[in-house]
């Protein structure tokens, strides 16, 4: 899973900093001074960075198919030395 998390990970961190951007973009004050507005815009990617982790660990877990959600909750519970 955690092979389809990391492949998951970038889409995620874009799609949540366009979320991000975009009330950024509207912002009247941020037009007037380029510090506060790059501090922002760096803020919201690193932002993104950070909460995509959990993103993408659901959206991994939503992708893979119902037999292998069950192997990983059976694995889960023992404890499995790899």
């Amino acid at each position: 899973m955690l092979k389809v998390a990391a492949l998951a990970f970038l889409p995620a961190a874009a799609v949540l900093f366009g979320i991000m951007a975009v009330p950024l973009a509207m912002m009247p004050a941020i037009h007037d001074s380029f510090s506060q507005g790059a501090t922002l815009y760096y803020g919201a990617a690193a932002l993104s960075f950070i909460l995509a982790v959990p993103v993408s660990w659901y959206v991994a877990r939503r992708m893979l198919s119902r037999r292998e959600r069950a192997l990983l909750d059976a694995g889960a519970g023992r404890g499995r030395k790899d």
